[in-house]
C-alpha cells in the first residue's frame, strides 16, 4: 500500500503522491479479528491528527469478527453506528480527509461495503480494472441508509506495487484503489491549499465520469 502511494522507482513504479510526508500506524492485530481493532483505528486516527496528518488512507475494513456477537449487520453500515465509522466522522470534523477501502466482499454472501468506508465523512473507494470496468470482488453499495457508496472507484486490479520480497507485481484489491485516490487528494490539496476537507472530497466525487 505504501509503495502505491510513495513509490519512486522511475521506469518501474511512481506512486500517486511520492513526495508527500507519511506516518505509518498499524492498528490491526494479525492474529485475530476482534472489535477492539476498531477502537485501535480510532486511537490511530487520533495519533495521526496529533502528528499533523491531513489525509488518512485506510486500507482495511470491518464487519465480521471471530466472536459472532461482535460482528456487524448490514444495517450497521449507515455511516454513523460502528466504532470505526464514528471515529472516521470525528476525524473528518477535525479537517482530516479519510479515504477508506470499500472492501473485497463483492463476490461473498455479504457483498456490501464495510466500515469505515460507510462513514458519513469518509470517501469509500471501490475497484475497477484498467478498462474502467467494475471488478467482481469490489464491495457494492448503497450504504444501509441509502447513500451512494462507494463514493468513487479507482483501479484496483493489477495495480503496480512493490511487494514484500522487493519485487514489483500487479496486485488486486480495494486496498490498492484507495491509496490511488488518497494520493490524488494529496496532490489536489497541495495545488489548492485553501480548500476545506469537504471541498476536496466533493471535487473528487464530482470529477468521476458517471457523476
Amino acid at each position: 500500500v505504501l509503495s502505491v502511494l510513495s513509490g519512486e522507482m522511475p521506469g518501474q513504479l511512481i506512486g500517486s503522491a511520492p513526495e508527500a510526508n507519511y506516518i505509518l500506524i498499524r492498528s490491526e492485530d494479525a492474529n485475530s479479528e476482534q472489535i477492539i481493532e476498531e477502537y485501535n483505528w480510532a486511537a490511530a486516527a487520533e495519533l495521526a491528527d496529533s502528528l499533523g496528518a491531513d489525509i488518512i488512507n485506510s486500507s482495511l475494513g470491518y464487519y465480521l469478527y471471530d466472536a459472532p456477537w461482535q460482528s456487524h449487520s448490514y444495517l450497521s453500515m449507515d455511516g454513523k453506528t460502528t466504532p470505526a465509522a464514528k471515529a472516521a466522522n470525528f476525524a473528518g470534523s477535525k479537517g482530516i480527509l479519510v479515504v477508506s477501502s470499500a472492501g473485497n466482499e463483492g463476490s461473498t454472501e455479504w457483498r456490501h461495503i464495510i466500515n469505515p468506508a460507510d462513514a458519513l465523512n469518509a470517501l469509500g473507494i471501490g475497484a475497477v480494472n484498467g478498462n474502467g470496468e467494475y471488478v467482481y470482488f469490489s464491495s457494492i453499495g448503497p450504504s444501509a441508509d441509502g447513500r451512494i457508496k462507494p463514493d468513487v472507484v479507482a483501479m484496483g486490479s493489477r495495480v503496480v506495487a512493490q511487494i514484500t520480497n522487493g519485487q514489483f507485481a500487479g496486485v488486486n484489491g480495494t486496498s490498492f484503489s484507495a491509496p490511488l485516490v488518497a494520493g490524488l487528494a494529496a496532490c489536489l490539496w497541495q495545488s489548492n491549499p485553501s480548500l476545506t476537507v469537504k471541498e476536496v472530497a466533493q471535487r473528487i466525487i464530482r470529477s468521476s465520469n458517471s457523476y
